[in-house]
C-alpha cells in the first residue's frame, strides 16, 4: 500500500469536517500513511441563488469531485450520501460506509415546542427540500414553506434574518459540526418526517480499479449501514434515481432483519404513498417497496412534480 492518498473534499464547513472526521478514523489504524485535502469546488456551491431543483439536484455537488478522481488527481472523495447520485458513473464505486450518524431531521426554532402541533397556525418554516416540504405540509397544510439554502450556520441565521418560525436540518450535520444552538431550540422530526436516501451517511467514493485505496477504505467499512443504505439506494433507483425527487427512504437492521419504510409525496403534501416491508437483505426490500408504490401511483406523482 502507498504511503500517501490525497482526499478530494467540498470547501464547506460541513463538507471538510467529515473530511477530516474519515482521515483520523484512517489515521488510527495507519498511523504511517500521510492524507492530504484537494479542495473541490463544484456547481452547487457557486449557484447558491437558484434551487437544487432548477440547476440539476444534489449531483450538481459531487460531478466535479468525481472527474477529479476519473483523472486520478485525487484518490478518494467523502460525501455526504443523500448528494450521491443513484447510479455511478461505471469506473467509480463507493469504497466504503462508516457508520452512520443519526439519519433524521430536525426543526430548529427561536421558541421551544413539543411538537409539530406547537407551531402556530401559518408558521413560516425554512427549507429547500422537496422531501421535507411534502410532508410537512401533509401534517400541516397551514404552514408557509420558505426556500433557503446555504451552509448550516447560514440556514440557522435566517430563522433571524427572514423572520422564520423554524427551519429544518439534518440532525447529523449539527452533531458533527457541533453547531451551537444560543437561544434556539431543536426540536426531533424522527416520528413526523421519514428522512432522505443515506441521509447521516458518509459515503467514500473511489475508483473500481484502484486496490490500494479500496483495501485502505475497508478498514472502516461498516456492514450495518452499508446493508441499510443498500435498500435505501435500491428503493430510489427503482423511481427514477434522483435525489431531488420527493422521496424518503429509511432502513433499520435488528439481527438478520430489516425494516424498510419508503415514502413518495406531493410538494404540497396533499397525496402521500409510503410503504412499509420487513425481510433479508436477499429480499430486495427498496425495489420491493418501490414496486407497490409504482403500482399504486406514486412514480406518476414524480412524474408531475419535474414538470
Amino acid at each position: 500500500m502507498k504511503n500517501e492518498f490525497v482526499v478530494g473534499s467540498r470547501k464547506s464547513l460541513l463538507a471538510m469536517c467529515q473530511s477530516k472526521l474519515v482521515i483520523a478514523a484512517l489515521e488510527k489504524r495507519f498511523p504511517n500513511i500521510t492524507f492530504r485535502i484537494k479542495e473541490i469546488v463544484t456547481q452547487g456551491d457557486r449557484n447558491l441563488k437558484d434551487s437544487l431543483q432548477k440547476i440539476g439536484g444534489k449531483g450538481v455537488f459531487v460531478k466535479e469531485i468525481e472527474a477529479e478522481l476519473q483523472s486520478g488527481d485525487i484518490d478518494f472523495a467523502v460525501h455526504s450520501l443523500k448528494d450521491v447520485m443513484p447510479v455511478l458513473p461505471d469506473d467509480l464505486m463507493i469504497g466504503a460506509f462508516p457508520k452512520r450518524e443519526s439519519p433524521f431531521d430536525c426543526l430548529i426554532t427561536p421558541k421551544p415546542l413539543a411538537g409539530l402541533t406547537d407551531l402556530p397556525q401559518g408558521a413560516r418554516i425554512g427549507t429547500n427540500s422537496l422531501r421535507r416540504q411534502g410532508q410537512l405540509l401533509h401534517l400541516r397544510p397551514d404552514i408557509q414553506v420558505i426556500p433557503i439554502r446555504g451552509n448550516v450556520d447560514t440556514r440557522i441565521k435566517k430563522i433571524k434574518t427572514e423572520n422564520l418560525d423554524g427551519v429544518i436540518l439534518a440532525e447529523s450535520g449539527l452533531d458533527r459540526l457541533q453547531v451551537p444552538l444560543d437561544g434556539l431550540f431543536r426540536l426531533s422530526l424522527k416520528a413526523d418526517i421519514l428522512p432522505a436516501t443515506g441521509q447521516g451517511a458518509l459515503a467514500i467514493e473511489c475508483r473500481k480499479t484502484d486496490a490500494d485505496t479500496l483495501a485502505l477504505l475497508s478498514a472502516i467499512d461498516d456492514a450495518d449501514t452499508k446493508q441499510n443504505v443498500q435498500v435505501e439506494r435500491d428503493f430510489l433507483r427503482a423511481l427514477g434515481g434522483s435525489c431531488n425527487y420527493p422521496i424518503g427512504a429509511f432502513a433499520q437492521t435488528t439481527g438478520d432483519q430489516i425494516t424498510f419504510k419508503g415514502l413518495v409525496a406531493s410538494p404540497d403534501g396533499t397525496h402521500l404513498f409510503d410503504k412499509t416491508v420487513r425481510g433479508t437483505i436477499d429480499d430486495h426490500l427498496g425495489s420491493q417497496a418501490a414496486d407497490t408504490l409504482i403500482a399504486e401511483g406514486a412514480l406518476k406523482l414524480i412524474e408531475s412534480t419535474l414538470k
